[in-house]
């Protein structure tokens, strides 16, 4: 088994490679032992204030919300187990218990929390409030900054320069991100969002491939011929402005394969409904629900012989999600490479790569 492999670089804040940095969790795995996920990946609510294209949260026809019942016995079982938290959505600042969720994740001994947001409610005194004494980290998704519309993201810049402001003011460790999509018809518009973004005192830019049919469950990529060196450009150009990331094998055509789909024991995801769904790119497609714990779970409910079996029965030849070349297929054919001796996986692996946030996955 044989794929491109570049050098992962360190620091980033996403890679392909970035389940490598939990070295001895991984050999664990690959012994068949038991292991917890690295990664916690909640979504408080599935409402949000936006009505993105193609996205599977905000266009369903019923919404859900987590109760506060159920998050206290879902840390009460992961955290001082499962170091990373991302708390997404729907949109996690309008729910009710975003900000006490926040403080019982430190409570709970979670490592690295982030939030991914749209930014429009960091006007919010109590969200604001809750990220700067909490969270580690930010990633507001810009994901209609094109020219003609850009003077929607002009407000979401405004909350993020005044929240860099009170970060610089309170001495708070929250550093802020923002994640774009990219094509190659936005390529010469890449630059001018950088610039937008170094303007506005983020601290880190992450660029990813724009798919369509996400709401059918079937990502594919569009057009991305020029991206990764129109990045490269932009990185060497604000290298001491701005941190400039991208998972390269996102971007690559080289062919994944797995017999299982491994990520999902280092990344769980679980959705404001109350579901344990197999990976973030199949979030809210029933297809993929591996657990569901609406109705309660044990403490050693990730053991469960029917999720495990769940888990085994995906591989790369029927994963219909496979195009999207998301972090968990990506991190499932990295595994699968471990499991079959593959040398550069090996060396990977061995090199101990150090990443922001590492317990993100």
């Amino acid at each position: 088994m044989k794929s491109e492999t570049p050098k992962p670089a360190t620091l980033e804040v996403a890679s392909g490679y970035k389940i490598a940095a939990h070295r001895e969790r991984v050999l664990a795995y690959l012994r068949g032992e038991p292991v917890y996920p690295v990664s916690l990946e909640l979504d408080l609510t599935s409402r949000c204030s936006r009505n993105c294209r193609d996205c599977p949260s905000t266009r369903a026809s019923v919404h859900w919300e987590l109760s506060e019942n159920f998050i206290e016995r879902l840390f009460s079982v992961l955290g001082g187990n499962v170091p990373g938290l991302l708390l997404t959505g729907g949109e996690p600042t309008i729910s009710a218990l975003f900000a006490p969720t926040l403080a019982l994740a430190r409570q709970r001994g979670f490592r690295d929390i982030a939030v991914v947001t749209n930014g429009s409610h960091l006007d919010n005194e109590e969200v604001c409030t809750a990220l700067l004494a909490h969270a580690s980290t930010i990633r507001v998704s810009l994901y209609d900054w094109e020219e003609e519309v850009f003077s929607g993201a002009e407000s979401i810049l405004q909350h993020l320069q005044t929240l860099r402001q009170r970060i610089e003011g309170s001495q708070s460790p929250l550093r802020i991100g923002v994640s774009a999509l990219t094509s190659t018809r936005r390529l010469k518009k890449l630059r001018r969002l950088v610039q937008k973004a170094v303007g506005a005192g983020v601290h880190w830019i992450y660029f990813h491939p724009r798919c369509r049919h996400w709401d059918q469950g079937r990502p594919q990529p569009e057009e991305q011929a020029g991206v990764l060196d129109e990045i490269g450009r932009l990185q060497e150009e604000f290298s001491e402005q701005i941190e400039i990331d991208v998972s390269t094998q996102r971007y690559l055509d080289f062919p994944l394969h797995f017999a299982a789909y491994h990520a999902a024991h280092f990344l769980m995801v679980v959705g404001a409904d109350r579901k344990n769904y197999l990976g973030a790119e199949v979030k809210y497609h029933p297809d993929f629900v591996i657990d569901d714990l609406g109705n309660g779970f044990d403490n050693d409910f990730l053991w469960d012989n029917i999720r495990l079996q769940q888990i085994d029965a995906q591989s790369s030849d029927k994963y219909r999600a496979l195009g999207s070349r998301h972090r968990g297929v990506l991190y499932n054919d990295f595994i699968e490479r471990l499991k079959c001796k593959d040398r550069e996986a090996e060396r990977i692996l061995d090199s101990r790569p150090h990443f922001r946030y590492p317990h993100i996955l």
